[in-house]
C-alpha cells in the first residue's frame, strides 16, 4: 500500500502546483450572488491568490517536505511570495491569515507575520465576548466581508493555529494567551453536547447557531487543528486545559467514527444520510484522527476506519492527479438544505488536505 500512497501523493501534489480551472466557469460566473451560495469563489481554485485556500496548499507542502525531512518545496514557496507582493497582497482578514501559518518559518517572512500578527492583537474586530470575528475576503481582495457578531469553525485553523505558534516562536505569553483564549471561545459556543460535533457557526447578535448545520469540512478543521495546537503548545498548557482539549477532540473522534458513511467517507451534513458525502472533509477528519494515533492521544483501534477512509479517497484521484467530490467555498447556510446544493468541483483546499492525509498515512505503514 506505501507504494500506491506515495504514487498518488505524487500525482496530487503535482496537480495542486497546476490546478486546472472548472470547465463551467463561466457559467458560474454568470450567476453573481447565486453562484457564491452554490460555492463559486473564483480565488478557490489553485495557487494563484493568496487567501485560505493556498494557505492549507502551503500546509500541505510543509507537511510533506517535513515528512522526507527536506526543503524540497521552499523554493516554491518563496517564488510564491514573491509573486504575490507583485500583485499586491490582499486586505487583511481571517482567511488570508492562512498562509501565514506555513510562511511564518521562513526567515524573509518575518516582519509581515509580525504585522499580521499586530493586525490580529489590536485591529480584528472582535464580538461580544472578545472572539475573533469571522471576518472574509470580499468581492475581490482588497475588500473585506465583516460577518458581524459571527464566529465560525474555520477560525481555528485559519488564525488560531497562526496565533500560538507566533506566540511561541516569538516568547509572547499575550499571543499565547490569546489564541487559547480563541480555542476555548470557540469550543464553548460551536461544540453541540448531544453529538460532540461542531456546529458550523455562532451569532452573538441574534443568539442562535444559524441552521445548526454539523458540517463536515468545518468539523475537520477542529480535527486537523487539536493535533497541531496541542504539538505548539506543548510547554504551556496546564493538565487541566490540555486534558479538556484531549477529551473534546477523542470525544468528537468517536462521535465521527459512528458516522462514517459505508463508502468511508463522511457527509457533507454529518448526521444527514442524505447529504452527499465530501472528500476535502472526509481527508481532514481522517488526517487529524492519524496524527491522534500517533500522538498517542488515540489507540490503533481507530487505524481501520481511517485505512477505509484513505482507500475511498484515493479511488477518487484522477490519473492526472485531481482530487474529485470536493465541495466549493461554503458560506453558513440560513438551512441545512443549503449545504446540499453547494457544487462538486478541484479546490485548492481538496488537493492539499489529500496532500495532508496521504502524508500522515505514510507515518503508519
Amino acid at each position: 500500500m506505501k507504494t500506491m500512497v506515495e504514487t498518488k501523493l505524487e500525482m496530487v501534489t503535482a496537480q495542486l502546483l497546476d490546478l486546472k480551472r472548472p470547465e463551467n466557469e463561466e457559467a458560474l460566473r454568470g450567476l453573481g450572488k447565486q453562484g457564491e451560495s452554490m460555492g463559486y469563489y473564483a480565488r478557490d481554485f489553485g495557487m494563484g491568490e493568496w487567501d485560505w485556500p493556498q494557505g492549507v496548499g502551503l500546509f500541505g507542502l510543509n507537511k510533506l517536505q517535513h515528512y522526507h525531512n527536506n526543503k524540497q518545496y521552499e523554493s516554491y514557496m518563496e517564488a510564491w511570495v514573491e509573486k504575490q507582493h507583485s500583485m499586491e497582497l490582499p486586505c487583511k482578514n481571517i482567511n488570508t491569515t492562512a498562509p501565514l501559518l506555513t510562511l511564518m518559518d521562513m526567515d524573509e517572512n518575518e516582519s509581515l507575520s509580525k504585522e499580521w500578527m499586530h493586525w490580529i492583537m489590536h485591529e480584528l474586530p472582535r464580538t461580544k465576548g472578545n472572539a475573533f470575528q469571522h471576518v472574509t475576503t470580499g468581492n475581490h481582495k482588497h475588500e473585506v466581508k465583516l460577518h458581524e457578531g459571527q464566529i465560525w469553525l474555520d477560525t481555528i485553523f485559519m488564525a488560531v493555529l497562526f496565533s500560538a505558534k507566533m506566540g511561541v516562536k516569538h516568547d509572547e505569553k499575550k499571543w499565547r494567551d490569546e489564541s487559547l483564549y480563541q480555542l476555548l471561545t470557540h469550543i464553548k459556543y460551536l461544540h453541540h453536547t448531544n453529538s460532540d460535533l461542531f456546529y458550523h457557526g455562532w451569532c452573538f447578535n441574534e443568539r442562535h447557531n444559524f441552521s445548526e448545520a454539523l458540517w463536515c469540512r468545518g468539523n475537520s478543521w477542529f480535527t486537523i487543528a487539536v493535533p497541531e495546537y496541542l504539538t505548539i503548545m506543548e510547554r504551556y498548557l496546564d493538565e487541566g486545559t490540555k486534558n479538556f482539549l484531549i477529551n473534546t477532540f477523542t470525544n468528537q473522534v468517536d462521535s465521527l467514527i459512528t458516522r462514517q458513511s459505508p463508502n468511508g467517507l463522511w457527509h457533507t451534513l454529518l448526521d444527514d444520510p442524505t447529504s452527499y458525502t465530501e472528500v476535502s472533509g472526509s481527508a481532514g477528519i481522517t488526517a487529524g484522527i492519524l496524527k491522534g494515533i500517533r500522538m498517542g492521544l488515540l489507540s490503533k483501534e481507530y487505524l481501520e476506519p481511517c485505512l477505509e477512509a484513505t482507500k475511498a479517497i484515493m479511488e477518487r484521484i484522477t490519473e492526472d492527479g485531481t482530487v474529485l467530490e470536493v465541495s466549493g467555498g461554503t458560506p453558513i447556510g440560513k438551512r441545512k438544505e443549503d449545504y446540499k446544493h453547494i457544487l462538486i468541483a478541484p479546490m485548492a483546499y481538496g488537493q492539499a488536505l489529500t496532500i495532508i492525509l496521504l502524508t500522515e498515512v505514510l507515518y503508519h505503514l
